[in-house]
């Protein structure tokens, strides 16, 4: 019954798979299968670890995911069971409660113990929201108004989880200005003239855990397809001051566990937070012992986490 309650409100069709309760829609393609290759391998570890933590007794506490269970797909999930939380429907039963709903707007939590709740101060991850809190906290902008701005600029729909940006020419005429999306600075992170990079945090209340080093090829920029990915630590990529702004940032957002994607501009130098997420998947493509080790530093956090 737990397994197909992770499919609830998904529905089939020739064409792909479409989420109700998200609105997200993914077709039957090479992008697809490939993920799901990296969903599988990903759980052949997390088994592994569930197994091995079974065999040394090790018990970490109870967990409970509310209003949604989170399929085996989702990072949540997957470090809860490496951290060796066990999981309950239970929410009275349980010594915390990760309030996992994936939707770019959610509404006030109510029915839970909110002292020992996760990720119930966010109920905002529209690109809007990020760009205003970003500003806020960082001092500059990455949005732009496509009527005045001069240059280069992202066109991507203000929910989350769509993939849709593109790049347009600015200014633009009223009419052509698409209800519903935001317009943001081209933060220029090329390497060279066919790919650019992009870094992805795993933030876990008050700690970078890990950084995701993201290559992509330009003419898929936008997507999750990437052409290589390597692991590293916080200090390894951002100054002291850089760490401290991204974790005011989280702390500002409300966000407790997610991933904040963050783009350096190659010109000014300086960090441009486009995108979070509060119900995250791994990053796939990464080799089963790379992605265990990136799962283990973020359980290890979230371990922290759930004991304070």
């Amino acid at each position: 019954m737990m397994i197909l309650s992770h499919f609830k409100g998904v529905k089939l069709s020739p064409k792909g798979i479409h989420f109700s309760k998200t609105g997200v829609d993914i077709a039957w393609d090479k992008a697809f299968f490939k993920s799901a290759i990296g969903v599988a391998r990903m759980n052949v570890g997390v088994i592994y670890a569930r197994l091995k933590n079974t065999l040394t007794a090790q018990h970490n506490g109870t967990i409970a995911f509310y209003p949604d269970m989170p399929g085996p797909w989702y990072n949540a999930r997957a470090v809860a069971h490496i951290a060796g939380l066990k999981i309950t429907a239970d929410v009275n039963a349980a010594d915390r409660i990760f309030i996992f709903d994936d939707k770019t707007h959610s509404l006030p939590v109510e029915g839970v113990d909110t002292s020992i709740a996760i990720n119930h101060m966010i109920s905002d991850i529209s690109k809007t929201h990020v760009g205003d809190v970003f500003e806020r906290v960082f001092g500059y902008s990455i949005d732009v108004d496509p009527l005045t701005y001069t240059g280069k600029a992202v066109q991507k729909s203000d929910a989350n989880a769509t993939h849709d940006g593109v790049v347009i020419e600015c200014p633009i005429a009223a009419d052509k200005v698409v209800k519903g999306c935001v317009y943001q600075k081209l933060i220029d992170s090329t390497v060279n003239e066919y790919q650019a990079e992009d870094l992805r945090i795993a933030y876990v209340r008050g700690e970078i855990a890990v950084v995701f080093h993201k290559y992509k090829n330009l003419d898929v920029r936008f997507g999750t397809d990437y052409a290589q990915v390597d692991v590293y630590d916080a200090q390894e990529i951002f100054s002291s001051d850089e760490t401290k702004s991204l974790i005011a940032f989280c702390d500002a957002m409300g966000l407790d566990f997610g991933a904040v994607d963050v783009m350096r501009d190659k010109h000014d130098g300086r960090i441009y937070v486009v995108d979070v997420n509060k119900t995250c998947m791994p990053v796939l493509c990464l080799s089963l012992s790379e992605q265990m080790r990136a799962l283990r530093k973020i359980s290890n956090s979230f371990l922290r986490l759930c004991r304070s």
